[in-house]
């Protein structure tokens, strides 16, 4: 156990959202055995209760609510009733997420609205209710799990880029206006989730505990922006330099190929 990261989390107030399953599920995982005070929200408690029983001897205590990040008033209600309960909250991982694909020639508004929904306004709810607590106290970490696919508009995935790149701005706006706190923006590159198991082109394909690893390690680190795996880092930066013309013409090409993303 780095002793770095052991200075930074342990003891910790750790909320989490989407933590029943995919990254969320393994940033709890990673975090265990640090002895965290967790605070576990998602729809479906049944998997976060057994996540809280697999992890009971780490010497983590888990504090489970179901919530849906869509419904504002959930969300205001259950971090502060975390909150409550903790004391304070020294950091948040605005996670919850979900994709699809959203091509003109499959277009359906119930699943794009949905993934606004989910992944900008209920992260923006999920954000704004925790720094309702952070900037009282005075400190705390905001962790925004956005995407590579953040880098340019992905062809097919047009409404999945948007409320990444949407949740990026939106959080590096916070970053300027409270720089009393911390604000981390992730981006992922492949990770083996739910998320993009159906998609069969999955570039750089990483493991959910490694990739928790890296996501502590960077949060510790006091990263701003932070993209991995690392061969992701330099393919992003590459797309966003590209001029538009070019970009459209490759991304057209590429579209029966592997799109990065979450």
């Amino acid at each position: 156990m780095s002793s770095k990261l052991a200075a930074y989390w342990t003891g910790k107030a750790v909320l989490i959202t989407g933590a029943s399953s995919g990254l969320g599920a393994a940033v709890t995982e990673a975090l265990a055995p640090f002895g965290v005070q967790f605070g576990l929200l998602s729809r479906r408690i049944e998997e976060m209760q057994a996540l809280a029983e697999k992890l009971k001897s780490t010497g983590s205590t888990f504090w489970i609510k179901a919530c849906d990040v869509r419904k504002r008033e959930e969300v205001l209600s259950a971090v502060h009733e975390f909150q409550q309960h903790a004391g304070r909250i020294d950091a948040a991982w605005v996670n919850s997420g979900i994709g699809g694909d959203t091509s003109f020639h499959r277009w359906n508004w119930e699943k794009a609205e949905s993934m606004i929904d989910t992944n900008l306004k209920g992260a923006m709810y999920t954000t704004i209710a925790c720094l309702e607590v952070m900037v009282p106290q005075n400190s705390g970490a905001i962790i925004g799990l956005c995407s590579a696919a953040s880098m340019r508009g992905i062809g097919a995935r047009g409404v999945y880029s948007l409320t990444k790149i949407g949740l990026t701005y939106f959080l590096e706006s916070m970053a300027v206006e409270l720089p009393q706190l911390q604000f981390t923006i992730i981006h992922p590159g492949f990770v083996d989730t739910p998320l993009n198991r159906g998609n069969p082109n999955r570039l750089w394909l990483m493991m959910p505990d490694r990739a928790a690893q890296l996501m502590i390690k960077a949060v510790a680190n006091r990263k701003r922006t932070y993209i991995y795996p690392f061969q992701m880092k330099f393919f992003y930066r590459l797309v966003r330099m590209l001029p538009a013309g070019l970009y459209q013409k490759l991304g057209h090409k590429a579209l029966a190929f592997g799109r990065p993303g979450r």
